[in-house]
C-alpha cells in the first residue's frame, strides 16, 4: 500500500516536472529585425533546406553548381567559397546538412555564405517568414 502511494506520487511528480520542462522550451522571441532575430530566421530557413534535401537528395547537387557559378562570376574563389568547396568535397550529405544547421556561432558564420540558395520555393520561404513576422 505504501509503495503504491509512493509510486503514484512519483508518477504525478514526473508529469509535473515534464510539464515544467515543456514550458521552459518556449523561448521569448528576440526583438524583430535584431541580429538575433535575423539569425533565428536564417537558421529556420536552413533547417527547412536541410529537411527538403533529405526528402529529395538530388537537390544536394545544386550547392556545388551554385559554388561553381559564383566562382565563375567572380573569376576567383574567395576564402568563404573555398571553405564551402572543401566542406562539400570532404563530407557526405548528412554531415554537410548538420554543419549547415549548427545553432552555434560557427554554423551562423557558415550559413552567411552557404551555397544552398534556390532550394526552397518562394511559397516555402514566405511560410517561414510568416512564422516569424
Amino acid at each position: 500500500m505504501i509503495f503504491a502511494l509512493f509510486f503514484d506520487a512519483l508518477e504525478k511528480d514526473r508529469h509535473f516536472r515534464h510539464s515544467l520542462n515543456m514550458r521552459k522550451a518556449a523561448r521569448p522571441m528576440p526583438p524583430k529585425l535584431s541580429h538575433q532575430w535575423i539569425d533565428l530566421v536564417d537558421l529556420a530557413m536552413h533547417r527547412a533546406v536541410a529537411r527538403k534535401i533529405r526528402r529529395e537528395p538530388r537537390l544536394f547537387k545544386r550547392a556545388r553548381r551554385t559554388l561553381a557559378r559564383w566562382e565563375k562570376a567572380r573569376r576567383a574563389c574567395p576564402p568563404p567559397l573555398r571553405e564551402w568547396k572543401q566542406i562539400l568535397r570532404d563530407n557526405d550529405m548528412d554531415t554537410v546538412l548538420h554543419i549547415l544547421t549548427r545553432p552555434d556561432d560557427e554554423g551562423q558564420r557558415l550559413r552567411s555564405t552557404a551555397p544552398f540558395c534556390g532550394i526552397l520555393t518562394d511559397q516555402e520561404v514566405q511560410a517561414i517568414w510568416a512564422r516569424y513576422d
